[in-house]
This record gives structure tokens, C-alpha cells and sequence, in this order.
């Protein structure tokens, strides 16, 4: 190495050329005589002097020296006036992670070396077109990062329906096979003690991969949304399916029209004039295409005023009569979809009866426009063949008081009355009468038969010696007449409204078909409880949370998801052991009672809880594991639900 003794540079000293390089240097030093202090005819150390040791990397930090930190403010605050950027952007990740490539980039350059900033930023076109390898390689990594979420669902014995997010689990499997996607599934569900078997259904959308991973040891019931939806998506964007052409060409030429001039509109900015947010079409949004035509249609008359002369071809290829025709056609749509997807009350009964709905609304009728004609022959054919509904549909439908009749589809009537009779037989074993000495016994007509043949004690000769005892026929009921009593009940329609609290009320009444019920009811319509939750994480990854790990986003998601619905089982718990303490505390020898109070619960009583003497007193009653693995433990296990 060799020094320049008047900045006191390092230079590299190389055999071939010797001082050459020192030589360069000498006529292009910044250093002037001003920089010398006269008093003691040293150099002034505005520029600390260069260590051989930035000539190779070193992962020992750096003091930055003040003149080279007053020049870079410098530089940042002439930023933000000249282009007229926010003082936020220097601290915001791109632009730091741009600045450092750019100073990574100079360190390959000798400190004698001048280099134009411009020779290294690239132009804005260059910019814009590498957008597209950008985004295809991040798509890529989006794709092999996927994520997981798990629900589960049940009916309690006291008819309330609850929702549990299991998780929003991060997809670390190399590929989506069905084999893998069920073996990750088996391995979180077994994390909370969870296993499937042939009790439990699994609620999914309907691609072949999630039909093949749930085919065995388990109920798979498709997403009745996704049926929907998809057919929606098919008859705006696609030209052919399943080898039949969709023959819906003038819709969708308004629908690519009113998609060309929101896409305009939405990337000019100049939204800010309507009086209402364009909405731009997703396909991953159940029934986008209704959103962004009904959007557009609000603000119709406006929007002329903000489009540039290149669009304007576009609006004026827009029948607003049409538009309006056809959004009024999928109004119907969108309310099916909202209903189907409810969370908090049972929604499996709705199937039937709303699909049967769309199906009629899809028939044309004389004030139809031919245009609205081809949407409605396309919908409804596709909904009649690709919509398929299964047993559990039929059952939940015909388990609704107001909905048993099937007076819209009589011809869907005898399947569910099938169904159902053959669920009670199923559950059914031989009925039990309380007699002290007979035997029981099942007639061909679904009666009780009692047939007394023990000794009879009687003091009474005859009965002894003459006629033995002919057999009681029992009136207790049957599965044929429960059932056939449950077609003969009437029942006023506000008596069903909430259809849990109507069988809460006949369970005596009805005993098998409220089991069934329990079952069943807890089968959604849909599994849009787990596509909320990835809308939900979006409200916890914020902007200044983005460094969020995924174990914790699924940590947070959890408890923001299933806290208040825990407590509220668990206030329910202690009210039902403190009423029951109240009626009868019998303690055995040898153990002790504990009190425990829950702060949380409000509860004015204390629970009594018993011990034995060599149990852990401080027991954590609080944990959310434990609950959730009682439940899926307790006598409820056959009306468990999950949902991917």
C-alpha cells in the first residue's frame, strides 16, 4: 500500500506500474492548501483517514463520520422538496433497501473512481417492465408459501352452535398433493388431540386435490359457495367450459368494457371526483363481477367527467339499461351467498331450498332481453348439473319444520323422507322398556312387544294353572312414528325462526331426529369462516407489523378468534356446577373441597370443585387447549365439524 501525505489516502501498490497510481491520484487530490492548518502545518481530519482493512470485507461496523452524515441529510431533505415526496419515504423499506444497493455498488469502485449515479439507477421504462419478472417471481415464492386455516364447529347439548379457529398455519410442504395436504392437516389436528374418522365432516372447497385429500375417514361436503361462484366467474370470463361454449358474448363485452374503464380510473387517481369507490374485479371474491358492475352503474353518470378521451370508446359501449337489467339479476345472487355463508346460526337446511330458488330465477320469462336471456340458459343449466347436493343436504332441509313439505321441489320430497327414515333406523338399536321381569321384543310394525314368560307370584290359582299372560303392547314410540308424527306437527312459522331453540324444545318429543339434528345442524354451507380468517390477518399484519413470524400471526389469530367465545363456555360451566352445588354437594371420604373463583366469569357464586388429596391445587382451569380437547372428548364427539 502506499499514502498520499496529503489526505493521507490508502492506494493499492502494485509491481507492474508502481507509483503510477499514486501519481493519478497526486493531480486529482481533493485536498487544497485551505485544509492545512498554518498554525502546526498539519492536514485538518475532515475525512477520517482509510483502513486497509476496507479493502476486503469486514463484518465490524463503522463509525460514519459527521461530514458524511450532514451531506446525506442534505441530500434526503432536497429529495423530498424537489420531487415532492412525503419526509415518511426515507424511512420506509424500499427506498433503504435501494440506498444500500447503491452504496454496496460504490464500494466495487476505488475512491479515485468517477462514477455517475445515473450510470447505475435504471430509466423508469426499465422500471416498469421489470415489474412483470418481479411479480412472477414473487408469485412463485406466494404460491410455495401457502398457508392453512383449520375451524371446527359443534352443537352443544343445550342446542348453542360454536366456532373455533384452530389455526392459520403456514403450508411449509414442498407441493399441494392430496396426500401431503392430508397428512399436514392429520399432524395439526392431532396438536389439539384431534383425529378424523367416519363421524366427522370436513367442509371444503371443491378443487380435485382438496376431493381426493378427504375421500377417506371422513364425510366431505363441498363449499355450496364455490359451486355458486364459479359459475358466475364462467359466465363473465369464459369463452368455453367443459368443451360447451358459454354463449354469453354481449355480457361479457359490457363486463370487459366496465373492467377497462375502472382499471383506468382506479390507476389515474382520479376516483377522488365520483361519489363512489370503483371496485376492480377479483375472481378470489365471491360474486366480484356483481361488485364492480353495481359500483359502476352508482356513479354512471359521473364517471365521463374523470376518463381520458382514449376510454371514452369504452363507456360508450356500455348500455346502461342492460347493466342496470343485469345487476338487478344478481342482487339474488349476492343475497344467496350472504345467507349461505352466516356463521353464527346453522345454514345446512338453506342449501336446498336456495339453490332450488336460483334455479327458478335463471327461468326466462317474455320481458327478458335476449342478451339477459343467454346469462340466465347458461347459470341455470350450469347450477342444475354442477351444484351437486348430497345426503346431509336432503336431511338438514327436511329436519326444518317450515321446509319438510317441499312444496317448491315435491319432487325432491320422497329422497329426504328416504334419507331420514333410513338415518333413525341406523340409530335405532332395540328399544328399551322398564319392566321388572320382561323380556323385550320388536314387532314387524315397528310396536313394542313385551312378552311376559317368567313366573308370575300370584296368589290367584287361574293365573297360575290357566292362560299364561298375552303379550303388552307398548305405546312408547318407534322411529316410523316418530317420524310420522314429526310430518303431522304444525308448527307457526315464528316457532322456527330459530330452528336450534325449536328442537331444544321437542328433544322429548322427537328424541332420534334431535340427535340427528345436533349432527347435522353443525354442517355449514360454506367454508367461508376460514376465507375470513386470511381477510381477518390482514388487520393484524399491518404496515408496522410486517415482521410478524408466521407461528405468532397464527398465535394472535387464535386468541382473537376463540377468546370471547372460551370465556363464555367457561362462565357457562360454573353456572352449571354452582346450580348443581346448590341442589346436591355430597362429598366423599377422603377428599377435599376447593373453591375456585373466576375473576373473569362475574359469577357471584363460587364453583366447588372436588380434590383428592394428592391432586395439584393450582391447577390451571384457564387453558385453552384443555377446553377445546374436552369438548371434542365429551359425549358431543358425533356432531363435530371441521372446516379447510
Amino acid at each position: 500500500m502506499v499514502c498520499c501525505e496529503k489526505c493521507k489516502q490508502l492506494l493499492a501498490y502494485r509491481q507492474k506500474d508502481g507509483t503510477a497510481s499514486l501519481a493519478k491520484h497526486k493531480r486529482s487530490c481533493q485536498t487544497t492548501d485551505n485544509d492545512i492548518d498554518t498554525d502546526n502545518n498539519s492536514i485538518k481530519h475532515l475525512v477520517k483517514q482509510t483502513q486497509v482493512t476496507e479493502y476486503y470485507s469486514s463484518k465490524k461496523s463503522h463509525i460514519v463520520p459527521k461530514i458524511i452524515r450532514e451531506k446525506v441529510k442534505t441530500a434526503c431533505t432536497e429529495f423530498t422538496a424537489l420531487d415532492s415526496r412525503a419526509f415518511e419515504t426515507v424511512a420506509g423499506d424500499g427506498f433503504i433497501k435501494m440506498a444500500q444497493s447503491i452504496f454496496d455498488a460504490g464500494r466495487h469502485f476505488s475512491p479515485t473512481s468517477s462514477i455517475s449515479v445515473k450510470e447505475i439507477i435504471p430509466a423508469p421504462v426499465t422500471i416498469s417492465r421489470h415489474i412483470d419478472q418481479i411479480y412472477e417471481n414473487k408469485k412463485n415464492e406466494l404460491i410455495r408459501l401457502s398457508y392453512c386455516g383449520l375451524a371446527l364447529r359443534f352443537i352443544t347439548e343445550d342446542y348453542k352452535l360454536h366456532n373455533f379457529i384452530l389455526g392459520c398455519i403456514l403450508y411449509d410442504i414442498d407441493s399441494q398433493s392430496a396426500n401431503n395436504i392430508r397428512l399436514f392437516v392429520d399432524a395439526q389436528l392431532l396438536s389439539f388431540g384431534l383425529t378424523l374418522n367416519n363421524k366427522i365432516f370436513v367442509v371444503t372447497d371443491n378443487e380435485n386435490k382438496m376431493r381426493a385429500a378427504f375421500k377417506e375417514k371422513c364425510t366431505r361436503i363441498g363449499c355450496s359457495i364455490h359451486y355458486l361462484s364459479k359459475q358466475l366467474e364462467h359466465s363473465f370470463t369464459s369463452e368455453e367450459i367443459d368443451r360447451t361454449f358459454v354463449r354469453c358474448t354481449e355480457i361479457q363485452k359490457l363486463f370487459d368494457n366496465v373492467k377497462k374503464v375502472v382499471t383506468h380510473v382506479r390507476r389515474t387517481h382520479r376516483q377522488v371526483k365520483l361519489k363512489q369507490k370503483l371496485q376492480l374485479y377479483s375472481d378470489t371474491r365471491f360474486n366480484g363481477a356483481f361488485y364492480m358492475l353495481n359500483v359502476f352503474l352508482n356513479v354512471f353518470d359521473d364517471i365521463g367527467s374523470v376518463l381520458s378521451s382514449g376510454y371514452i370508446d369504452y363507456l360508450t359501449g356500455v348500455d346502461k339499461d342492460l347493466l342496470e337489467e343485469v345487476c338487478q339479476f344478481l342482487i339474488v345472487f349476492d343475497n344467496a351467498i350472504n345467507q349461505l355463508s352466516e356463521e353464527e346460526r346453522p345454514t345446512m337446511h338453506q342449501v336446498l331450498p336456495i339453490r332450488q330458488l336460483l334455479i327458478d330465477h335463471c327461468e326466462v320469462i317474455f320481458e327478458d332481453s335476449s342478451e339477459l336471456k343467454e346469462l340466465k340458459l347458461f347459470l341455470g343449466e350450469r347450477i342444475r348439473s354442477v351444484w351437486i347436493l348430497q345426503d346431509q343436504h336432503y336431511i338438514c332441509t327436511f329436519l326444518h319444520p317450515r321446509l319438510k313439505r317441499f312444496d317448491t321441489a315435491p319432487h325432491e320430497k320422497d329422497i329426504a323422507f328416504n334419507l331420514v327414515k333410513q338415518e333413525l333406523l341406523a340409530r335405532i338399536s332395540t328399544p328399551s322398556v322398564t319392566t321388572d321381569t320382561a323380556s323385550k321384543a320388536v314387532a314387524t310394525d315397528g310396536t313394542v312387544i313385551i312378552d311376559s314368560t317368567a313366573p308370575v307370584n300370584s296368589n290367584n290359582l287361574l293365573d297360575r294353572c290357566f292362560d299364561k299372560p298375552r303379550p303388552i303392547t307398548s305405546s312408547d314410540a318407534t322411529p316410523v312414528k316418530e317420524l310420522n308424527d314429526y310430518m303431522a306437527l304444525v308448527v307457526a312459522d315464528e316457532q322456527s325462526d330459530d330452528i336450534l331453540l325449536f328442537w331444544k324444545n321437542h328433544e322429548k318429543t322427537f328424541p332420534t331426529l334431535s340427535k340427528i339434528v345436533r349432527d347435522f345442524y353443525a354442517i355449514p354451507a360454506s367454508n367461508t369462516i376460514v376465507e375470513r380468517l386470511f381477510s381477518a390477518s390482514k388487520n393484524i399484519v399491518t404496515d408496522r407489523r410486517t415482521s410478524l413470524a408466521e407461528a405468532k400471526l397464527n398465535k394472535l389469530l387464535f386468541l382473537k378468534k376463540n377468546l370471547f367465545t372460551l370465556r363464555e363456555i367457561k362462565k357457562d360451566k360454573l353456572n352449571k356446577n354452582a346450580e348443581q352445588s346448590k341442589q346436591k354437594l355430597f362429598i366423599p371420604d377422603g377428599e377435599s373441597i376447593v373453591i375456585i373463583e373466576d375473576v373473569d366469569s362475574a359469577i357471584s357464586s363460587p364453583t366447588i370443585k372436588r380434590m383428592k388429596p394428592n391432586d395439584d391445587n393450582d391447577e390451571d382451569d384457564g387453558d385453552l387447549l384443555y377446553d377445546i380437547e374436552h369438548m371434542y372428548d365429551s359425549e358431543e364427539s358425533d356432531n363435530i365439524f371441521l372446516n379447510f
